[in-house]
């Protein structure tokens, strides 16, 4: 099952073929220095800073594409907190 890699300060995501056990322990033994991993699309390798990996899970199934349907549209869950209070947006400038 791949594992998605997500990095910190960024909405930067990446799929590698290894298992979430596997990176889990990769990750750990690292001691900071860059990681090899395989590409979960067939690419090639990827290499990963261990410094800026937030956080990694199993990678979701891709779902079946629906023929001749609209796109429905669902309502977005309010961004919360650790403790459940609504996070503020930031004002834009």
């Amino acid at each position: 099952m791949p594992t998605d890699i997500y990095f910190a300060g960024s909405s930067l995501r990446v799929a590698v073929h290894e298992e979430p056990s596997q990176v889990a322990e990769v990750l750990g033994a690292a001691n900071g220095l860059p990681v090899r991993f395989t590409d979960a699309g067939g690419e090639g390798e990827v290499y990963v800073n261990p410094d800026a990996v937030a956080f990694w899970g199993a990678s979701a199934p891709a779902p079946e594409p629906e023929q001749e349907s609209d796109p429905v549209r669902l309502p977005r869950d309010t961004v919360t907190t650790i403790w459940g209070k609504p996070v503020q947006k930031k004002p834009r400038g």
